[in-house]
């Protein structure tokens, strides 16, 4: 029997290092966005050959789930379900490929001798949008606010049954890992647990599996600002993502983003 742990996300979530994490205590294989756009058949992800195949049929199905790509997928998961201990498989999945009608019809339940189970990561907005920019990533957006893209992925992860948050992952990893191994399937007991906070604190994912010699003290997304201001005003009168973020108990002061006015005005007769 196969277990395919999923993790939804959105980019720059911190799914990465979340999902190597989670894997860690075992050496599982991590199937890192194996539904494309890219090949990573390649180090230092190291897909089987099946994945390039896979990428071909999901775009050829405009980007939708079908008995083919899922097919191909699972015997990916069956592949690297090997490399690893006790039939385990991590899927990151950063990006709104599918919602969760569609992975529950698909992937739900059994599918012959592959057993699906996801969680959903979440993380601060304005952190999110602004670590896309504070890296020079904002190609990575779909649009400069890409509000959209984040009150659709609210929605699913609200009723997603297992839920968590880049905040529980970076404060108190230890039981939020262990939390994530049992609602992915995986059991593991506190030492694996421990294991993969572990990780966490010892490894730094600058991007994707790319791991980084350099682990900054505070994340850069949180050292300074560096989207357009405008970015912060829309999100913060957002009624949906305002609340959310309230209830989530996250600033909604627009200076704890993007600094006080004086600081935006030092900094500019600092830079002429």
């Amino acid at each position: 029997m196969v277990r395919v742990g999923w993790i939804f996300s959105l980019v720059r979530s911190g799914s990465s290092v979340t999902s190597y994490a989670c894997a860690a205590p075992w050496k599982l294989a991590v199937a890192d966005e194996p539904f494309g756009p890219w090949d990573r058949t390649g180090a230092p992800y190291n897909l089987p050959p099946i994945q390039r195949d896979l990428v071909r049929a999901f775009v050829a199905m405009g980007h939708t789930l079908s008995a083919e790509v899922v097919g191909m997928a699972n015997e990916m998961f069956r592949i690297l379900a090997e490399r690893g201990e006790g039939g385990r498989v991590v899927c990151k999945c950063p990006h709104l490929l599918f919602d969760l009608e569609d992975f529950d019809t698909w992937f739900g339940g059994q599918s012959h001798d592959v057993t699906h189970r996801c969680l959903g990561l979440v993380r601060n907005p304005l952190h999110r949008v602004n670590s896309a920019y504070a890296r020079g990533w904002e190609h990575v957006l779909n649009d400069p606010f890409e509000i959209e893209v984040y009150r659709t992925f609210l929605r699913r992860w609200n009723r997603m049954p297992n839920r968590f948050r880049l905040d529980d992952v970076t404060g108190d990893a230890a039981s939020t890992f262990q939390a994530m191994h049992k609602s992915l399937g995986f059991g593991g007991t506190a030492a694996d647990a421990a294991a993969s906070a572990a990780y966490l604190a010892e490894t730094y994912h600058a991007s994707s599996a790319e791991i980084s010699d350099e682990r900054p003290t505070k994340p850069v997304s949180e050292s300074g600002w560096a989207a357009p201001h405008e970015v912060a005003d829309v999100y913060l009168a957002d009624d949906e993502i305002n609340g959310f973020m309230r209830e989530q108990r996250w600033s909604t002061r627009r200076s704890a983003y993007v600094g006080s006015p004086l600081r935006s005005i030092m900094r500019t007769l600092l830079a002429t």
